[in-house]
């Protein structure tokens, strides 16, 4: 039986992230094997066929040498790029060749007897944050008023039964920039829905949710069952609505996770079929754990960075775990 003792690394040249945790397992002797599914046709070569057991034999290769499918024991999907392929090709032709290319790499890398941190197709899924929020709150975990709508109205009426501040919320993470300017980001903003123009907020799907009154917010990498919390105070009035909005204004410090917290987290990365979860709570003045994301590939490298939590260490023991099993 072919030994599966190697972690498969899907990422882009340089990411730092990526980086972090090729580092933490070189360091305990882990077998690595690591490439960008975008080098995928002009750098790497693909060949696999069907075994008897229902599983693929083949290899990946490309300048660096060949990797064995079969010794494949975890995969860590961080971010790789868009399949590049040949110039020259017409508009049909390369969306063909990328749709096969995808559903080819797609379907075999599906088939790998490995645990993924994470799978990108259970990531996929976990992006849609009404899905997030219904999950979190059947888990146990507490989580704000929040609606829906693209019904002016609809938004009136909901600021009015919370009583206090809402905030609207991108629904994606998509950062984009128009003629040629740097792409800009959105963040949570507070809103009074009845000065908001009703044609524009009919045109699209908006998340608007109660603004919580938080003393401060806990971002928590979870890798498994380790849990990694991070408290976040900010001292600008953009950075306390949303601390992304002010870097500069932000202090860290590490926290316990309550029991009750760390108990609906485990279920909402069971149900939600992730290894990995980068949390976002609010919490009040009086110590309450409001769940408001979780980002299934969201980063963390800052805050090993600013406090020294071993979160590249967590997440090379998790998948280290894949090649034991």
């Amino acid at each position: 039986m072919t030994s599966r003792d190697t972690v498969l690394v899907l990422t882009s040249a340089g990411d730092p992230t990526a980086e972090a945790v090729v580092g933490a397992l070189t360091r305990v002797g882990a077998t690595i094997a690591r490439f960008d599914t975008g080098d995928f046709p002009l750098g790497l070569g693909l060949s696999a066929t069907t075994t008897a057991a229902g599983g693929w034999a083949g290899s990946v290769s490309g300048a660096w040498g060949a990797l064995d499918l079969e010794r494949v024991g975890s995969v860590f999907y961080w971010r790789p790029t868009s399949f590049r392929l040949p110039s020259g090709m017409s508009p049909a032709d390369e969306v063909w060749a990328a749709v096969e290319a995808r559903h080819g790499w797609g379907g075999l890398l599906a088939s790998l007897d490995a645990r993924w941190v994470n799978d990108p197709v259970r990531s996929a899924a976990a992006e849609y944050k009404p899905l997030q929020l219904s999950v979190a709150a059947r888990c146990g975990l507490a989580v704000p008023r929040t609606l829906v709508s693209n019904v002016h109205t609809d938004a009136v009426d909901f600021a009015r039964q919370v009583g206090g501040p809402v905030v609207c919320k991108p629904l994606s993470s998509l950062v984009f920039g128009e003629d040629g300017e740097e792409p800009t980001k959105t963040y949570t903003t507070i809103i009074d829905p009845a000065s908001v123009d009703a044609d524009g907020f009919a045109m699209t799907a908006h998340l608007v949710q109660e603004y919580i009154d938080k003393a401060y917010e806990v971002r928590v990498t979870a890798a498994g069952k380790t849990l990694l919390a991070v408290s976040i105070r900010s001292s600008s009035p953009a950075g306390r609505v949303d601390w992304r909005a002010d870097y500069d204004s932000l202090t860290y410090g590490r926290v316990s996770v309550p029991e009750a917290v760390a108990s609906g987290i485990d279920r909402f990365l069971a149900q939600m079929g992730l290894a990995y979860g980068a949390f976002d709570f609010a919490v009040t003045p009086s110590e309450q754990w409001i769940f408001l994301e979780c980002n299934p590939v969201g980063h963390w490298l800052w805050l090993e960075h600013e406090i020294g939590a071993p979160i590249a260490d967590a997440i090379a023991e998790l998948l280290l775990q894949g090649t034991r099993e």
